[in-house]
């Protein structure tokens, strides 16, 4: 049955599957009386962004045109969505989590918004034989970031890093079915937690279609048949003052291929991802927290085993995120995004684009979050970004402002 439904449906399918054995779960563990604990958050988004973004580009790739959108490495709240962008959106999240037992419990989340579609984040079982040692099967997060997509005290609207506010990166590192396992331990005044993962997410066709940072490179009959990959991290948390400090890795190797019947002077293909993650989260005073984030990502395409893409992206961000009063948050957001890649010409003589090509963005924004009270929110943002790209001898710069209001509920 999921074969004959083609990949779409069999998504939609292993969603509603899911949805449906998690709301089973819950009447069976309300049965039997177990604790269930969930949380939804939910609203509409309102945005007024300058320069809108304009009709999608042609595709041309050569020197005298570019495939490159420039209003895309503004990666303003329209740049990058699943769905067709809207002025004004809703969106939800929603987490639960059932106690099994007393070292097991199940964990779901699951969101919808214009940016990612609906996604289903997490879906999986966690069992801690002792208080040093657990492990999750199912759809988990590979933990090798802080992005608060889920945090129910968020001050953003959309966060400050790109690697959490854009779909092309969030889908390559947020979660996938998978195993992992992780050990506590205590050393002094702090508390450490080492986490180790495996994950495929073509299992169920959970992502079938991610291939680094180029699918809308590949050619419409590129077939996707393996995707692996690993991760690790590394979390230390000050119990006397509350600092944060986390370590991770990711690894991933995807390959594909285009038919030779239909296309026979392609070849196979295959990318190699492996991406770096520091995060420090520290009070600087009772009222006033700072964070800081540093990614890296390092790409490999490999035509026919030989190396003809690198491509390397770097986004450090800092956060000043201030208490005024119970019911006000305050914050101050800085980020640089930068991407460079390059070509061998020698290892693939029929590449037609440059050799070199270059993105930096800056993002500056605030933000006002705001309780009102009976679960209800809001959150003001402005934003505004700046970028330049180009290819060997080209420069193009650009510049653009949002401006959006969330108006959210929480239960």
């Amino acid at each position: 049955m999921l074969l004959t439904l083609g990949r779409g449906w069999t998504r939609v399918f292993f969603l509603r599957c899911g949805v449906w054995l998690f709301g089973a779960s819950m009447s069976m563990a309300q049965a039997e009386g177990l604790n269930i604990n969930f949380a939804f958050d939910g609203g509409l988004d309102a945005w007024a962004i300058e320069p809108k973004q304009p009709d999608k580009p042609t595709g041309q790739q050569n020197r005298e045109g570019s495939a490159y959108n420039d209003h895309i490495f503004l990666y303003l709240p329209d740049a990058d969505t699943q769905w067709d962008y809207r002025t004004v959106s809703p969106w939800m999240r929603f987490t639960s989590n059932i106690r099994l037992s007393a070292n097991s419990e199940a964990n779901f989340k699951l969101r919808a918004d214009q940016a990612m579609g609906i996604q289903l984040d997490a879906a999986n079982v966690e069992w801690g034989p002792s208080p040093q040692l657990g492990f999750r099967a199912g759809v988990v997060s590979f933990n090798t970031n802080w992005c608060r997509t889920y945090d129910v005290d968020s001050p953003w609207i959309m966060e400050p890093d790109v690697f959490c506010r854009t779909r092309v990166y969030m889908k390559i590192n947020n979660a996938a079915p998978g195993l992992q396992v992780y050990a506590n331990t205590a050393l002094g005044e702090y508390q450490l937690q080492a986490i180790l993962g495996a994950y495929n997410p073509m299992i169920l066709d959970y992502a079938t279609k991610e291939f680094g940072f180029n699918t809308t490179a590949l050619r419409p009959n590129f077939t996707f048949n393996s995707n692996q990959k690993i991760s690790a991290a590394l979390n230390f948390l000050h119990l006397n003052t509350g600092t944060q400090v986390r370590l991770g890795m990711m690894r991933s190797d995807q390959a594909g291929f285009y038919s030779p019947k239909l296309t026979p002077i392609d070849r196979d293909r295959r990318n190699l991802l492996d991406n770096y993650y520091l995060g420090i989260d520290t009070y600087l005073r009772s009222s006033l927290r700072a964070r800081y984030s540093l990614s890296l990502f390092a790409s490999r395409d490999y035509y026919d085993g030989v190396q003809v893409v690198t491509d390397q992206n770097k986004s450090q961000t800092l956060e000043l995120i201030y208490e005024w009063k119970s019911t006000d948050l305050f914050s101050f957001g800085w980020s640089r995004f930068s991407i460079n890649a390059a070509v061998d010409d020698v290892a693939f003589a029929n590449f037609k684009a440059d050799d070199y090509f270059y993105a930096d963005t800056s993002i500056l924004t605030m933000a006002w979050r705001r309780q009102w009270g009976k679960g209800i929110y809001s959150a003001l943002q402005w934003t505004r970004s700046t970028q330049t790209n180009g290819y060997e001898g080209r420069r193009r710069p650009g510049s653009g402002e949002a401006l959006g209001l969330r108006m959210g509920y929480q239960y």
